[in-house]
């Protein structure tokens, strides 16, 4: 249990971590505040009520609860998120090299999952 925590936990770090030593700040909290210290703070308070994701493997995660069937996996590392597969079974092929099949160009995958759709 107590990996599964640090999985769940890890993705907040990381955003934190850009916070504090990257000058990340998301647009929907606000103006930043001046003292690192206050706007650390006030990240911290914000991350509180981000949707969980469910880690997949690695650092790959998928929404978390009812109706999140058919969403993107994302792969995410601190606050440097990409698509990493149409839905879990095209993840499966793609992480572990399987046959894939081609990909439509037509594809545009949108990640529907509040905050962490928006640091696509």
């Amino acid at each position: 249990m107590d990996s599964l925590r640090r999985q769940l936990d890890w993705l907040v770090e990381g955003v934190l971590l850009d916070v504090e030593n990257n000058t990340f700040w998301y647009a929907g909290w606000g103006e930043r505040p001046a003292d690192g210290k206050l706007a650390l703070d006030a990240a911290r308070h914000r991350l509180t009520g981000v949707p969980v994701l469910v880690p997949v493997y690695a650092h790959r995660y998928l929404p978390a609860g009812r109706g999140s069937l058919g969403h993107p996996v994302l792969s995410m590392w601190q606050t440097d998120i990409i698509y990493y597969g149409m839905d879990l079974v095209d993840y499966i092929h793609q992480e572990f090299d399987e046959v894939r099949g081609e990909l439509a160009e037509t594809w545009n995958p949108r990640a529907t999952v509040p905050f962490w759709r928006d640091l696509l």
